[in-house]
């Protein structure tokens, strides 16, 4: 598998759907007799073809794809380059109306060409803002972490700002006194602040925008274990600090692979918290692999088990989680639910997936299990994504669970970025996944129910304000202070209501 491939598929995948995304892009597209001898020709066939062959619905939504290839094709024949080709494949991927579908400036491009200058250096040269770094990031050729050393920080775009969210304990960032609430400005040679254009993002659509904004700063940030990176970074009060931080691996991190998936680096943490109304079990963990599923089962019943869960309550901290293994969703609330349910089903060209729960009432070792039945809070953001939008999705439509932080990346479904003919990218979606309510999920990001944000003061006081507030509400939940339950509409939960995510009992499978 090409780097470019690994990069960001080991970002998002299902269990199902992604050998049929790995198939489709493993054979070339038809091209008619007339493209090779036009490069703009030959890239708009290839494109069209691609989605033609992958799309979901064989109806293709009901848009006439074969009308929008004879309407648009002259056009790309007349382009003159990959500038002037861009728009008309943007034209050509909006008329299915659909998010995550893009056309990505190619390295080499005039978009991610070296030497666009931006200002002045310290040093009164020209600063070149779009370098080759990025330029192999946007082609997958920066790192994961999900498979390679970090520098010791987490971080999420809060607005237009990188900002340090979690510094590692023990790291090298933390030994240089590297705080939560920094904003990262650069990477290498690498200025943040031109991001957006550097990529060519000022037309794609918000989610591809977001994503691939975060993406290419992780590729920049991620590494070989042992390299350095330099990374400045700023206060509030615009005071600047460099840093070269040594990149290493997390020490708690366990490398799995799984299937023809290259390996990635899992980890899984819990804690007990104890509260004036009872103790919270609060797991987090960075990707959906199937260790997942025994580890939740050892931290919330103990090991070996407990027939019946020494908690009262349970926080899932979500944030940053890119998904994985779609079925490890399945495991997971199998210990929650204690009735048959569904978390939704994903629709594959000639295939209907539907994620059906059975309530877990035994260990692997046998003994029998009680599914807990206390209030459970679900964090995610941003970067939650594919199994953990599935999987918050489903226990919210079930009224199991209470989603709390801030929009996820609505990107539940495989997802494929490769390289056409003239270099450029497309991005695509493979898949469609259809929540228990009815609505889909791919470009509809999962709304908590209470809406929480990280702030740049909280993170600078030590607060993590949205889990804190996930707390809150358990304890709420617990001591019996939380206010009913609001009628549809007068909630900030979209017409869901404030449904409490107690749910003892009340999450039986929806038709």
């Amino acid at each position: 598998m090409q780097r470019a491939d690994r990069w960001w598929r080991a970002e998002w995948f299902v269990l199902l759907g992604l050998a049929a995304a790995a198939t489709a892009a493993a054979q070339p597209p038809r091209q008619p007799a007339d493209s090779a001898a036009n490069p703009s020709l030959e890239t708009f066939d290839f494109a069209w073809q691609r989605i033609a062959d992958t799309f979901w619905d064989e109806d293709m939504a009901g848009v006439d794809w074969h009308a929008v290839r004879d309407e648009l094709r002259p056009l790309a024949r007349d382009a003159g380059g990959a500038d002037e080709l861009r728009p008309v494949l943007r034209d050509m991927l909006s008329r299915l109306g659909q998010s995550h579908f893009g056309v990505l400036p190619g390295p080499g491009s005039a978009a991610s060409r070296e030497g666009s200058p931006a200002g002045s250096g310290a040093g009164g040269g020209a600063l070149h803002v779009c370098t080759p770094a990025l330029a192999r990031a946007v082609a997958g050729g920066g790192g994961s972490p999900l498979s390679d050393a970090g520098p010791g920080f987490d971080f999420r775009f809060l607005d237009s700002a990188a900002v340090v969210t979690r510094v590692e304990p023990g790291s090298a960032a933390e030994r240089a006194g590297l705080a939560a609430g920094l904003e990262v400005v650069r990477v290498g040679d690498q200025d943040l602040a031109p991001l957006a254009r550097c990529l060519g993002l000022e037309s794609a659509d918000g989610p591809v925008a977001a994503t691939l904004r975060s993406r290419v700063v992780e590729g920049l940030l991620y590494g070989r274990a042992g390299e350095p990176v330099t990374v400045e970074f700023a206060d509030r009060d615009g005071s600047r600090r460099l840093l070269e931080l040594e990149r290493h691996h997390r020490p708690d991190a366990v490398e799995i692979a799984f299937g023809n998936l290259p390996p990635v680096r899992y980890r899984f943490e819990s804690e007990v918290v104890e509260t004036p109304a009872g103790r919270v079990l609060a797991v987090r963990f960075n990707v959906w692999m199937l260790p997942v599923v025994q580890a939740f089962g050892a931290a919330l019943y103990g090991d070996p088990p407990a027939g019946t869960a020494p908690f009262d309550g349970v926080l899932i901290d979500l944030r940053g989680n890119p998904g994985g293994v779609g079925g490890t969703a399945i495991g997971v609330a199998g210990y929650l639910l204690d009735e048959p349910a569904e978390l939704g089903r994903m629709v594959n060209r000639g295939s209907d997936f539907r994620f059906r729960v059975t309530p877990r009432r035994s260990s692997s070792g046998g003994r029998r299990l009680t599914p807990f039945a206390g209030p459970v809070a679900v964090l995610v953001d941003g970067g939650s994504a594919s199994t953990s939008e599935i999987f918050a999705a489903g226990l919210q439509d079930h009224g199991r669970a209470r989603i709390f932080g801030q929009p996820t990346m609505a990107a539940a479904l495989p997802s494929v970025i490769e390289r056409m003919p003239n270099g450029d990218l497309l991005m695509r979606a493979v898949a469609d996944f259809v929540r228990p309510n009815g609505e889909r999920v791919e470009g509809r990001p999962i709304a908590p129910d209470s809406p929480h944000p990280l702030t740049r003061e909280g993170l600078a006081a030590g607060r993590d304000e949205p889990r804190e507030a996930a707390l809150a509400w358990i304890v709420s939940e617990l001591d019996g202070t939380a206010p009913p339950a609001a009628s549809p509409g007068e909630s900030g939960a979209e017409g869901r209501g404030e449904s409490s995510a107690g749910g003892r009992g009340e999450s039986g499978a929806e038709g």
